[in-house]
């Protein structure tokens, strides 16, 4: 008799454990649609790149620089200003987005994450600061996207005087209705 009641009493446990676990899940989304962008060579022309002052965007390639393939992006400024954007597009009623991307402040950094919509209105808005320390880090933010719009996304920072560099590898976009 006492192997059937731990018997009965394991599968308790097990059964209330798998009840738990279920209700305390998060709602599955039915649907999602994504795209990623490594800065490997046949991905570069996707890059939107602008510059203020002496500040400078591109990419670094070959040079084993990158935290995956072989190419990544690379900003920097010492009196002025860099971004790296890209288009994404979320379809029609995929409007949960996350953005993830990795970066690696060569020196210590302020920086932002911004999406806009085709109409330059900004949807989002992430500053953070970074530590140089010689890793990269991921970089993962959410966003409510607007019915079928496209969105653009830029990673960017400025220096007033101190020089300042970063590298960008493997964005990925997802959305979810």
């Amino acid at each position: 008799m006492c192997e059937r009641a731990r018997r009965v009493a394991r599968w308790a446990v097990l059964t209330s454990l798998l009840l738990t676990a279920l209700t305390v899940s998060p709602p599955a989304h039915a649907d999602a649609r994504g795209m990623s962008n490594g800065f490997e060579a046949a991905e570069l022309g996707a890059w939107d790149r602008l510059t203020g002052g002496d500040g400078q965007a591109g990419f670094e390639i070959g040079l084993g620089t990158a935290r995956s393939g072989q190419g990544n992006g690379y900003l920097s400024a010492t009196n002025g200003w860099a971004r790296e954007g890209i288009w994404a597009s979320p379809g029609q009623g995929f409007r949960y987005c996350t953005v993830r991307f990795y970066i690696k402040p060569l020196n210590d950094l302020s920086y932002a994450l911004r999406v806009w919509t085709p109409q330059a209105r900004q949807l989002m808005n992430w500053e953070r600061q970074l530590t140089a320390d010689g890793d990269y880090h991921l970089v993962q933010v959410d966003w409510l996207a607007e019915e079928d719009s496209i969105n653009f996304i830029e990673v960017v920072f400025g220096s007033n005087g101190t020089p300042r560099a970063a590298r960008l590898d493997d964005l990925s976009v997802v959305c979810a209705n």
